[in-house]
């Protein structure tokens, strides 16, 4: 196996757990593809992988078979593997997003496409349209939506008993104020699914701990306030779509944190809506969150994600008091423009001149790691 990466997702596999297994990292991840994943499960394509398995792919990876590099020229979301024998080949390459295999090769000729290898275009879409396509919700997406959240909450629960296994610790951290609580839940939901917990998370935008700022915060806060199934999923479905656009605007992987930027400017979003924020109150709490958190980099999916995803979750709730209160930023300052827009314009231009060799220096400073640790003493 060969598979080459972009900057982005080379950084992005490097630490991060494997599902049903104790390993980490991109060969593992490459090696279980071949051995036991399911491409129709398209995100979940390791979820059959077990712990059964990992011994075949070490053997793999010791032999020499599998091999990950990382091509610093491409970034965005890029993936090329070919998978051979002494008599086969079979080559697929992944653009744009996770799932989108744009083409398949076997034995050099090119295999049709049929609709599992369909190119799919960005979702374009603007601050009103979103606005606009919450107003009325159906009682089937209020049913998908409350699947999100409690398998998401699910998640969390697990992660909460797993680090804090007292029933009183536990009993203190469901009883804390709900801030700090959006924080443990952001976190140990994060830390769970980060540390390779067999255990599904509703995504946002393809990332699952996007996925989880984008809704626990948002989803607590509904319970707390005791507000209605639909007010909640409206709420919930206004932060995926912020953060959704947000993402679209900046790059599916970029060298800022998305639990943050994106997920966390999203939850502000929902949570001033479900505080019966009017529209400018609520994009000036997404104002406020851009101001206070963009700039934290990503420095690749690992389980310490998971302390910028409660740090996302409670500022998200935070700014939207603070807009509440018309103390949030509401006024150009920064790169802070008088619109969500222009700042989001602002931020591009921050990416592609100040920030655009952040990647590049992580994945430098993750080889010499890794060159160290193979090292003899």
């Amino acid at each position: 196996m060969h598979v080459t990466t972009s900057v982005n997702v080379y950084k992005n596999g490097m630490y991060v757990g494997i599902p049903g297994t104790n390993e980490k990292g991109n060969e593992f991840a490459a090696a279980l593809g071949a051995i036991c994943g399911d491409a129709d499960l398209q995100l979940e394509a390791l979820r059959p992988c077990r712990v059964e398995s990992v011994g075949i792919a070490r053997e793999m990876i010791d032999k020499g078979l599998v091999s990950v590099i990382c091509d610093q020229d491409l970034s965005g979301v890029f993936i090329e593997a070919t998978v051979s024998n002494h008599n086969h080949s079979v080559l697929c390459r992944i653009t744009g997003s996770h799932t989108n295999v744009v083409s398949l090769e076997i034995d050099g000729e090119k295999v049709r496409s049929s609709e599992r290898f369909v190119p799919s275009d960005a979702l374009e879409f603007t601050p009103e349209e979103i606005f606009e396509s919450i107003r009325e919700i159906t009682e089937l997406e209020i049913e998908k939506i409350f699947e999100g959240i409690e398998m998401n909450l699910e998640i969390a629960r697990f992660g909460l008993k797993k680090m804090l296994p007292s029933k009183e610790t536990f009993s203190y951290h469901e009883n804390v104020s709900l801030g700090y609580k959006i924080r443990n839940y952001c976190f140990a939901a994060s830390a769970a699914r980060m540390s390779g917990v067999p255990l599904p998370v509703m995504s946002s935008s393809g990332s699952g701990n996007q996925g989880i700022v984008a809704t626990l915060p948002v989803a607590l806060t509904g319970e707390y306030f005791q507000k209605s199934r639909k007010d909640i999923a409206k709420a919930v479905a206004l932060s995926h779509l912020f953060s959704g656009y947000i993402k679209n605007k900046l790059g599916r992987v970029a060298p800022i944190c998305g639990c943050v930027t994106a997920a966390g400017t999203g939850a502000a979003a929902g949570i001033t809506y479900l505080l019966g924020g009017a529209r400018e109150t609520i994009e000036q709490a997404m104002l406020t969150i851009l101001s206070s958190t963009t700039g934290i980099m990503c420095d690749g999916a690992k389980e310490s994600c998971s302390l910028k995803a409660g740090l996302g979750g409670q500022e998200a709730y935070s700014c939207a008091l603070l807009a509440m209160d018309n103390l949030g930023v509401n006024s150009e300052q920064g790169f802070i423009s008088n619109t969500l827009d222009r700042s989001i314009e602002n931020i591009q231009v921050l990416l592609s001149k100040g920030m655009s060799k952040i990647d590049s220096a992580i994945v430098e400073v993750l080889e010499n790691r890794k060159r160290k640790t193979k090292s003899p003493e």
